[in-house]
């Protein structure tokens, strides 16, 4: 049996006087915690499946559980966080990358709640909107390190495809199977109406979305490899339906 060096972050804090066995706990528990020992006649936990959901506390009709976040902690150091050594032993003994869904649980800044726009643009009307437009648009992708000419002094657009915002805003990738037909064409019009784009995610793509290509970002891999690539065609190619 392999070494588990990860103590199990949640406990499960059981009043064995007022359990009646009643085993609520162990039929509603998605994750098998809990579990009931006919020879000792009493319900036991495995607290290395508990994720915290307070289901069992809720349904329990005695009120005799509740869990409790553990505090066993590594040795501190001031260059490894505990979080950081944990996350490390779980993808060695996983062999894989930890993943999680839509948000970060770290307290990092919301950028959108800070955008800084010189007050002179938002007067209305603006002071001089002839050399002074407000406007929110925002076009992503890489820059060349200098401007290059041709003979005219024209411009040479040299660039790899540039995405264009009307507004710094983008609908993160949710897939087909997983927000349904509806709320994908919500998104799909809501970005065409706005002049943004929304992400398919990785669960293909619904023939009937295809006139909305032009404001479509097209995930050809799994969310893994987050390969997506921007649409700018009227209908998406046949690498984005699967």
């Amino acid at each position: 049996m392999a070494v588990n060096y990860i103590y199990p972050e949640f406990e499960v804090v059981r009043n064995d006087t007022r359990c009646i066995r009643c085993r609520v706990c162990e039929r509603q528990c998605a994750n098998e915690v809990h579990i009931y020992d006919e020879s000792l006649d009493m319900m036991v936990s495995d607290e290395s499946k508990c994720v915290n959901c307070q289901r069992c506390v809720s349904l329990c009709p005695t009120r005799a559980l509740k869990i409790v976040k553990s505090d066993c902690a590594l040795r501190e150091n001031a260059n490894w966080s505990q979080d950081t050594i944990k996350e490390v032993y779980k993808q060695a003994g996983s062999g894989g990358v930890l993943l999680s869904s839509m948000g970060n649980p770290k307290p990092l800044p919301v950028y959108w709640d800070r955008i800084l726009i010189n007050a002179s643009q938002v007067t209305n009307p603006s002071i001089d909107p002839l050399r002074e437009p407000m406007e929110t648009k925002v076009f992503l992708g890489s820059k060349n390190g200098r401007i290059e000419r041709n003979e005219k002094g024209e411009i040479v657009p040299s660039l790899s495809p540039q995405l264009e915002l009307s507004m710094p805003v983008m609908f993160s990738a949710m897939s087909y199977g997983s927000i349904s037909y509806n709320a994908h064409e919500s998104l799909a019009r809501a970005a065409t109406e706005l002049g943004i784009l929304y992400n398919t995610g990785e669960g293909g793509l619904h023939e009937d979305f295809y006139v909305y290509g032009k404001n479509t970002i097209v995930q050809v891999a799994s969310g893994r490899s987050a390969a997506t690539c921007p649409e700018r065609r009227s209908a998406p190619t046949s690498a984005g339906r699967g």
